[in-house]
């Protein structure tokens, strides 16, 4: 085994939380019919701070999911999950450190959130509970990107 101290991250998440969550349900008693899942996902970098010795940045991870079958609403879902980061500027530049922020801290919050919507829904009682896909990082930045610059045309 590796020490920790010898391989301990610049990027650190030092908090986490759920700002906002709904679940709404609904009863259909169509069993045989599929049930058609829409999932969306975004991100927003809330804040970044540079402090004397360090960076601080909160990240926010979103997800709205709607069930259906056929017609009528099964469930949906909606969830803005919340990180807080530091990173240590003696290893990291400013840009990096967002950089770090828009990938390594979604993938993180992505997964709490992929943890959170499995335990909540099969509390809830939905059978199977939701199960987010998990999704490619790079990709959801370069779409919002993209969206963002077509946006400003």
């Amino acid at each position: 085994m590796i020490e920790a101290n010898k391989i301990v991250a610049s990027f650190q998440m030092i908090a986490s939380r759920v700002v906002r969550f709904e679940l709404e349900t609904k009863e259909v008693n169509n069993d045989n019919e599929k049930v058609n899942v829409r999932n969306s996902f975004d991100y927003e970098v809330v804040r970044i701070e540079e402090h004397e010795d360090h960076y601080y940045g909160v990240v926010q991870f979103k997800t709205d999911s709607v069930a259906k079958i056929g017609r009528k609403t099964l469930f949906k879902i909606f969830v803005v999950y919340e990180g807080k980061f530091v990173g240590n500027k003696n290893f990291l530049k400013q840009e990096d450190f967002q950089r770090m922020l828009e990938l390594n801290g979604v993938v993180a919050l992505s997964q709490f959130t992929r943890s959170y919507v499995l335990s909540v829904t099969a509390l809830a009682g939905i059978n199977p509970p939701v199960r987010l896909p998990m999704i490619n990082i790079n990709q959801l930045k370069k779409l919002k990107e993209e969206m963002e610059r077509s946006k400003s045309l």
